[in-house]
């Protein structure tokens, strides 16, 4: 099976971007693969066939991409096939801003490892669909907006499904004040949070974010540190969801028992060389049960 590499997105039109990917020296026959190029606006998915099946070519032009929104990044990957077999081989998601530098790939692993194992608790991000289907329940052509900002299909984005699939993180969570805003009309609780992740996966405004006590929060800003044009570090502010909103209905599917909210290294004693290496399973057993978990 032929293997991929060096792929990359470039361009400098606002129109369109330029993929160009390539393959180790092999003595295979290249005629015998076909190669898919695929797309997506999250960076796990779901991916969309935007060209193939292609025969020893390596430059494709995207002249459909999206590249009407500031707050938007376009995700690709190569996929190639080999019909007679039915292996695939899927290359690395990249994206326009390239990949990292040496150093800045060392600032992601460390900033990863800081959230992974010491200073985060799970999360997931739900990233919010900004282009694709109209939702067939609320969007009105006639119009061009949506009537239901309570839409149980699109959950008031206005694009079939709301949003892609899930991904879970790891971010460390600075809680706000509690507040209560009484009006004559209506009493409101507002709370503003600020998340710190690492570079990866991509966050973007709008998307709803959910913590390791099931609130949801929809992201509101994004910013950080970046080296190299890469982003390695992430900044996020985001506002608590009203109970009761459309939001709550959309489904998380996590496994309870194996549930991890909390990095197990904080429930150990790092000088002890047994609780060093793996998690033992009496200790993981002790950890889950703070969280009411047997």
């Amino acid at each position: 099976m032929i293997s991929l590499r060096n792929l990359r997105v470039t361009g400098f039109s606002r129109a369109s971007y330029d993929i160009f990917w390539e393959i180790a020296p092999t003595t295979l026959d290249v005629q015998e693969y076909e190669f898919y190029v695929e797309r997506s606006e999250a960076e796990a998915g779901p991916f969309h066939v935007i060209a193939g099946p292609l025969i020893d070519r390596y430059f494709v032009r995207d002249n459909a991409v999206p590249l009407i929104s500031n707050n938007r990044t376009i995700f690709y990957r190569v996929r190639v096939r080999h019909p007679m077999t039915g292996k695939e081989v899927t290359s690395p998601t990249v994206d326009r801003w390239g990949t990292q530098d040496l150093i800045a790939a060392e600032i992601i692993r460390v900033e990863t490892l800081l959230f992974t194992e010491f200073a985060g608790v799970l999360c997931w991000i739900f990233p919010v669909r900004t282009f694709g289907q109209r939702c067939p329940q609320c969007w009105d052509d006639v119009l061009g907006k949506r009537l239901d900002d309570s839409c149980a299909t699109c959950y008031g984005t206005g694009f079939s499904g709301g949003y892609h699939y899930p991904m879970e993180f790891w971010a460390q969570l600075d809680e706000s004040e509690m507040t209560e805003n009484i009006a004559q009309h209506g009493h409101e609780q507002q709370r503003l949070c600020t998340f710190r992740c690492p570079a990866s996966p991509d966050i973007t405004p709008m998307s709803i974010l959910i913590d390791h006590k099931n609130r949801r929060f929809r992201v509101i800003s994004v910013g950080g540190t970046s080296k190299g044009g890469v982003s390695v570090r992430q900044e996020i502010r985001a506002v608590l969801l009203q109970p009761g909103s459309i939001e709550d209905a959309i489904p998380l599917q996590v496994d309870a028992e194996r549930l991890q909210t909390v990095p197990w290294r904080n429930y150990t004693n790092p000088q002890d060389p047994f609780e060093a290496g793996a998690t033992p399973d009496a200790m993981l057993d002790r950890m889950l049960g703070r969280h009411g978990y047997k």
